[in-house]
């Protein structure tokens, strides 16, 4: 299983209400980048319209699995972090 057909995300951004929402990317958007330098977290982008989400994809070894939204990076740009298991390269192969 490849990791973008793994994460598979229609992302809506919306108030606590309800009354205000819109869609930040669409599963046909997805691109992988496995991003080089030390340090750096593979990533998966998605896109709709002007707007813009980054999935910053950290491995966790121990069971942790945890999304966090890390706020707007620019305007109309969007970063969050997921930590899984299947983040890992291989974390979720059979």
């Amino acid at each position: 299983m490849d990791i973008v057909g793994l994460f598979y995300f229609v992302f809506y951004l919306g108030s606590l209400d309800g009354a205000l929402q819109f869609a930040l990317g669409t599963q046909e958007s997805a691109v992988w980048s496995a991003r080089a330098g030390l340090g750096s977290l593979p990533e998966v982008s998605y896109a709709s319209g002007e707007k813009k989400v980054i999935v910053l994809l950290q491995c966790s070894t121990t069971g942790q699995a945890e999304f966090e939204a890390l706020g707007e990076d620019s305007i109309n740009t969007y970063k969050f972090r997921l930590t899984h298991i299947c983040a890992c390269w291989n974390g979720c192969g059979s």
